[in-house]
């Protein structure tokens, strides 16, 4: 298995469809910065993204947040995009003792507010991927194996089924504090 690491980060989600892409962009961003030398996993575009069509003053507060993390730890970064989730969280290694998924979730909030869940308290039938498939179970399942938490932003707008790239300025600006909530559960 590829994902062979203590903690595994998730993000789920697409990018094509506004801020359906907060999970691989959270990733990739975390990625970015926590960069391994022997292992070049994001994803080019959602890089460029980041460098190029991203609030400055977000990229300042995320990299205030992780100046002084020492991930040396076992940790590996995973987009995991949509149908992806399902593979990993179904094949789970014998070494993973916590898996923290990113993604976006329809809860009773304001657009942009970040909360961290249990698979068993997320909203029922709210959480799925964009093909309807529900998360929850495959959750529920992997979570007798490892401890199982959900960083979750409320979304502001998913395209689904028109194509548009980039967030909303409310779950842009979330990104911080998603972040600063992953690094938390890592520790």
């Amino acid at each position: 298995m590829p994902y062979h690491a203590k903690t595994i980060v998730v993000g789920s989600g697409n990018i094509l469809f506004k801020d359906d892409g907060f999970g691989p962009i959270v990733v990739n961003l975390l990625e970015k910065y926590f960069e391994n030398e022997t292992e070049d996993d994001f994803d080019p575009m959602v890089i460029s993204y980041i460098e190029n069509e991203f609030s400055k003053e977000v990229l300042k507060e995320v990299e205030a947040k992780v100046r002084d993390v020492d991930l040396t730890g076992e940790v590996k970064f995973i987009d995991a995009g949509n149908g992806a989730t399902h593979f990993i969280f179904s094949l789970p290694d014998e070494c993973w003792e916590k898996v923290i998924v990113v993604d976006v979730v329809e809860f009773d909030a304001e657009p942009g507010t970040v909360r961290t869940f249990s698979p068993y308290e997320m909203p029922r039938d709210k959480y799925e991927n964009v093909h309807t498939w529900s998360v929850e179970e495959p959750l529920h399942e992997l979570a007798e194996s490892c401890e199982v938490v959900i960083v979750g932003c409320k979304p502001g707008e998913i395209s689904t089924p028109d194509v548009k790239l980039g967030l909303s300025d409310a779950v842009e600006k979330a990104i911080p504090e998603a972040v600063e909530s992953i690094l938390n559960e890592i520790k």
